[in-house]
């Protein structure tokens, strides 16, 4: 903001704001579950996460609004043959389109996704998001992150009959996060700059109310990004199992699984649990696949291992028994 014959003038940033969606239309425009009607309650916490290396105070959380201001985070950091990068959200529509075009050059498959054109406004929420790595000679990564709309209209695909469904999945888009690919100059790569922009999703991602990040790495390049940010990686014939529990980890609906076809070639789910200010989340886990294979009854049991991580980062794993996932079990 600046002044100019005694006027406030807009930055570039600003003007692009005012004109910015909000989430809520930009959900509207590509059919996402929205509940205006059974808002999600949440407390009041802080989240701290590393950003570069360095533990930050990233947001203030209070009913799921970060009281600092939302995404104005900027990630420092000097990469070896590169120098001084700078990681943040993607301010305008000139930068949406360059780093679209980074991302869909290097992962043809997400040509088809509805990208937004032009910044979606911050309402401290998950949104959909560009984010930028920009060197000086200019946008040199980007990712793209999505609130979990793939999550939450899986778990409407199980249980849509069922009572609390709704406020379930709304619950699940608002704290779930879904990176969609991260992309990298070719002349950039392997200096640590997908690595910083994986590790500025999972901060931004938590100073937004999100309790989980998922992704689906389709290469051993990405498989080996999400294991050495610290994300938990399955295998191939596994399935990724997601839970809505209360704040002391019961269960408030069955388990869902989250399809993910073969087609394309090599494909897996890789999750991280983050900082979550309290009230109900989603938990993830793994059962093996033959649990949703034609002839396995809802009736019959199989074994879901849950996986979350302790404060020191250390993974803990617990394994429950449960009946298959079906819409009709519920009940």
């Amino acid at each position: 903001m600046s002044e100019k014959d005694g006027k406030r003038v807009l930055s570039p940033e600003e003007k692009a704001e005012a004109d910015a969606p909000t989430n809520k239309q930009w959900l509207d425009t590509i059919g996402g579950p929205t509940a205006d009607d059974c808002p999600i309650p949440m407390t009041v916490g802080i989240v701290l996460l590393p950003i570069s290396g360095r533990w930050r105070i990233i947001g203030i959380m209070k009913d799921g609004i970060n009281q600092c201001g939302g995404s104005g985070i900027e990630s420092v950091d000097h990469f070896d043959g590169v120098g001084i990068v700078r990681i943040r959200p993607v301010v305008n529509k000139v930068e949406i389109k360059r780093a679209k075009r980074l991302i869909v050059e290097q992962i043809p498959h997400l040509a088809d996704i509805e990208f937004p054109k032009r910044p979606v406004e911050d309402d401290g929420t998950l949104r959909p998001l560009f984010i930028g790595a920009f060197s000086k000679d200019g946008l040199i990564g980007a990712a793209f992150v999505t609130p979990g709309i793939q999550a939450a209209q899986s778990f409407l695909g199980y249980f849509s009959a069922s009572a609390g469904a709704y406020q379930c999945a709304e619950l699940v888009r608002r704290t779930v996060a879904e990176v969609e690919g991260i992309a990298v100059v070719d002349e950039y790569r392997r200096r640590g700059v997908a690595l910083a922009l994986k590790r500025y999703i999972d901060a931004w991602a938590a100073d937004h109310g999100a309790c989980l990040v998922l992704s689906a790495p389709t290469n051993e390049a990405a498989r080996g990004l999400n294991e050495k940010s610290g994300h938990r990686v399955l295998e191939p014939d596994v399935l990724l199992m997601l839970q809505v529990v209360y704040a002391d980890g019961g269960p408030c609906s069955l388990p869902f699984a989250l399809e993910r076809g073969q087609e394309a070639g090599y494909s897996c789910w890789a999750f991280l649990p983050i900082a979550k200010p309290g009230g109900m989340s989603v938990r993830a886990g793994q059962c093996p696949s033959v649990a949703s294979s034609p002839g396995v009854s809802g009736e019959e049991y199989f074994a879901v291992k849950w996986e979350t991580r302790d404060g020191d980062g250390n993974w803990i794993a617990t394994t429950s028994r449960l009946r298959g996932v079906r819409a009709d079990v519920m009940d």
